[in-house]
């Protein structure tokens, strides 16, 4: 063999030695499997039920935008569909009236708190649909001074809640048979209650916790 032969023998070797493993190989494809993905949230239908006047503006505003942000559809009752006016002078201005829920509709109730809550510590109205959602797979939930409402209503025995902590309070919740928690919220089965507006955002939390969890 000639150097000129030898020379185009080196040269087709060094080729076939670098062509041959993208020949005798398969492309690599790309992965089958998915990233991991969260659980899609199933969006639920939520009352809201707020004083005429002097409801909490956090108790309302913190977890309205919340649920509402997740995708959670939020309607407002009150005993009229005027403007309601909160404590802080936030206006609301509610979808219905209590008297024209449809309790069918709905996932969860939410009683907002503040002072002009306590009109609802006796209404029939409300206590009916505190007994209504207070059954499993319903959800329902009360802060501030909304959990005494619930305590009248009789759902809150044998129960572990909080409330506003004050004399009359704690008093109410005892003889409803409630065990009090001095905590800002606590998480009894469907029933989720807080004990003011610092304790709003743990209270909207809760609750979105509780619907994701809902089949």
């Amino acid at each position: 063999m000639g150097l000129s032969e030898f020379k185009k023998f080196l040269a087709l070797l060094v080729a076939w030695v670098l062509i041959s493993p993208a020949c005798g190989q398969k492309k690599p494809e790309p992965p089958t499997t998915k990233p991991t993905e969260e659980k899609p949230i199933t969006h639920r239908s939520v009352l809201m039920v707020i004083a005429p006047r002097d409801f909490r503006d956090e108790e309302f505003k913190i977890p309205f935008e919340y649920l509402k942000n997740l995708g959670h559809k939020v309607t407002v009752a009150s005993t009229d569909t005027i403007k309601a006016i909160g404590m802080l002078d936030l206006e609301v201005k509610p979808d219905l009236k209590l008297e024209a829920v449809d309790t069918l509709a709905y996932d969860a109730m939410i009683l907002v708190g503040g002072t002009g809550s306590v009109i609802y510590w006796d209404n029939k109205t409300v206590h009916q649909l505190a007994k209504y959602f207070a059954q499993p797979p319903k959800l329902l939930a009360a802060i501030c001074l909304a959990p005494v409402t619930l305590a009248r209503a009789g759902v809150l025995k044998d129960k572990e809640a909080t409330v506003y902590k004050d004399r009359e309070t704690l008093a109410e919740l005892k003889k409803g048979g409630a065990q009090y928690r001095e905590k800002d919220v606590v998480v009894c089965g469907n029933i989720i209650t807080a004990s003011g507006p610092q304790a709003a955002e743990k209270f909207a939390q809760a609750i979105g916790q509780a619907l994701q969890g809902k089949e």
